[in-house]
């Protein structure tokens, strides 16, 4: 999921309410996934709703990665 060991993420959830509301949304987002994708036949508009959420997936986890990496730095 993202580049940094389990111990980093949970510390930024505890400490960053920013950061734990992107990893929450990334949840309920896959979750989301999931459910789409348990579906036998994918009609054009749930191609297009599963196309939106892995972008919204990967914009959250970049943003994410971005705040371990800065959070790594500032604590050197």
């Amino acid at each position: 999921m993202l580049k940094a060991d389990n111990v980093k993420v949970e510390e930024m959830i505890q400490k960053d309410e920013n950061f734990k509301a992107l990893f929450e949304e990334h949840i309920n987002l896959e979750q989301d996934l999931e459910a789409l994708y348990s579906l036998k036949y994918f009609p054009p508009e749930v191609e297009a709703r599963i196309k939106e959420i892995k972008v919204v997936k990967l914009r959250g986890k970049d943003k994410m990665n971005l705040m371990l990496a800065n959070n790594k730095s500032n604590n050197k």
